[in-house]
């Protein structure tokens, strides 16, 4: 019998260990395969029309549910999942059994599988995206894939402005954009979570030429989004900023990168605004073309300034450090920037409505008949959804328990409408579940929410930012897109425009999965490196 000392080498243990390594390898590079394979769908989705229509989504929804069903047989894609997502998983599938359910008693049964089946595909999309990122360090290539494919819609807004005659806007205004997703307000919402994505990720990066290349494309996103005159999109945008500085570290450079894209951005707005035909629908084609040059013009020195202004900043920002006491002014300076801006916005807006007596009934006037769209951001107008909010709030207590079945509205709006015109969607997505699938549907999808965006905003707002600073603004970034989709979606129905939802769901599978990262490590490298580490110990 042989006895073993500190130096023997078991050949038997390393080939295990080392087989155990390729395991992991495998696992690892099949899982970022899986996560780039959701991106890639969600940024198809986004150029084809944005799915809307059953033929469009439907074999999306397949291939979707397709990778889950094969991943079932992969060892251990599964076993790392957070409990926290778990939780998150079972409150959609609560969501999704309802669903279900209501085929007993739905009025419109073929509405209802259809919801079915976008309800499962966003839950595996949910769960894939929570199990398919397997090292924190690839969250940055991640989000930049993101910006990417938000990126995408952003470059379709540009052409329906600098060429409006080869592509012309699909909005029913004929003036607003709508990009490939055919929705203004659905392209706000997209372009908010990458902006938000876009000022943590570059915040996060060191190198002046990627900080600049990401000012620029931030910018693009801030100039599409005011040209959606999306009054829902730019509010919600603000709340997922509130969201990104209240959470995240270096906040101070976070500010002045923001300050360094807003100034040739407010002035890219400010020359657009002699620009008629951005505003008012104009037949031809001569002057819309005129000022789609002109306009492109203004935009390509707008984005060589935020490029080269970002990327001095960078580079000063590398080098030096500022004083605590400048630090300490500049924040107090940032603070009362932010105070001025907000009051200034908030008197434009009172001074938008036709009186002080009038203010109240604001919220209930139309504004879509308006010649000039810059109407839109000084109206408090609903512009008709506070109808849409009734009717589904008078047939939920109605049918407080069942509802009328899942993607029914649009026959409770037929029976109960005050006017002739018709609508699909509550516009509002956590009251449609409750009236369309009762208290538990509701609850699942409001708990869902409620608990996905508080869990992530604390575990960024615990983390120290010298222990994990890169970190700490990623999550940061990824927790204010989330918010800003979700604060949305008590306003619009992206939920029946799938790629917005999918891009979201892909989101918050991630930022769930870094967010537990704070309570224990997720593997810096290879999955198998991770699991050589514990077994060494044994």
């Amino acid at each position: 019998m042989r006895a073993v000392g500190r130096g023997f080498r078991d050949p038997g243990r390393e080939v295990f260990h080392e087989k155990r390594r390729t395991a992991g390898r495998n696992l690892t590079i099949f899982k970022s395969l899986v996560l780039a394979i959701l991106v890639a769908i969600t940024l198809y989705g986004m150029l084809n029309r944005g799915l809307f229509g059953v033929e469009l989504w439907l074999p999306v929804a397949m291939a979707v549910l397709g990778v889950v069903f094969i991943t079932l047989f992969v060892t251990g894609y599964f076993a790392d999942v957070p409990r926290i997502a778990w939780v998150l998983v079972g409150l959609l599938v609560v969501l999704v059994a309802v669903k279900g359910l209501s085929l007993t008693w739905s009025i419109g049964r073929t509405e209802t599988v259809q919801e079915l089946l976008r309800s499962s595909m966003y839950l595996a999309t949910f769960g894939l995206a929570a199990a398919s990122l397997s090292s924190w360090r690839l969250v940055g290539a991640f989000v930049d894939g993101m910006s990417l494919t938000a990126g995408a819609v952003a470059g379709y807004g540009v052409l329906q402005k600098v060429n409006p005659v080869e592509y012309p806007s699909n909005t029913t205004d004929g003036v607003r954009v709508g990009s490939t997703l055919e929705y203004a307000n659905t392209v706000a919402v997209v372009l908010g979570m990458g902006i938000a994505l876009g000022l943590g990720r570059m915040t996060q990066l060191r190198n002046p030429v990627a900080r600049g290349l990401y000012a620029a494309l931030i910018l693009v996103f801030g100039a599409i989004l005011y040209l959606t005159f999306s009054r829902g999109g730019m509010l919600s945008l603000a709340a997922g900023l509130v969201v990104l500085f209240a959470v995240s570290g270096r906040r101070l450079e976070m500010f002045g990168s923001l300050l360094l894209i807003s100034g040739p951005l407010a002035w890219l707005v400010w020359r657009v605004q002699g620009l008629d035909t951005f505003f008012e629908y104009v037949s031809e084609e001569a002057p819309r073309a005129a000022d789609g040059a002109t306009f492109r013009n203004y935009l390509i020195v707008a984005v060589v300034q935020a490029f080269l202004l970002q990327t001095i900043y960078a580079f000063l920002v590398g080098r030096y450090e500022l004083a605590p006491v400048l630090r300490r002014s500049l924040g107090v300076a940032a603070v009362v920037t932010v105070l001025v801006g907000t009051g200034a916005l908030g008197f434009l807006i009172y001074g938008g409505q036709q009186g002080s007596d009038e203010l109240l009934g604001a919220f209930s006037r139309k504004v879509e008949d308006t010649e000039d769209v810059r109407d839109r951001l000084t109206s408090l107008s609903s512009n008709s959804r506070s109808n849409y909010w009734r009717v589904a709030w008078e047939e939920w207590k109605e049918h407080p328990l069942a509802g009328t079945g899942a993607g029914t509205f649009q026959y409770t709006w037929l029976e109960n409408r005050p006017g002739f015109g018709g609508v699909r969607q509550v516009h509002n997505v956590y009251l449609e579940q409750g009236t369309e699938t009762g208290v538990v549907a509701f609850i699942a999808l409001g708990g869902f929410a409620t608990l996905l965006l508080g869990y992530a905003t604390w575990a960024a707002w615990r983390v120290r930012s010298g222990e994990a600073e890169e970190q700490k603004v990623l999550l940061a970034g990824l927790t204010a897109a989330v918010a800003v989709y979700l604060v949305s979606s008590a306003l619009e129905w992206h939920w029946y425009i799938p790629p917005s939802t999918l891009y979201f769901f892909i989101l918050a599978g991630v930022t769930v999965r870094l967010a537990a990262r704070t309570e224990g490590p997720l593997s810096n490298g290879y999955q198998g490196e991770e699991l050589q580490g514990r077994a060494g110990g044994d």
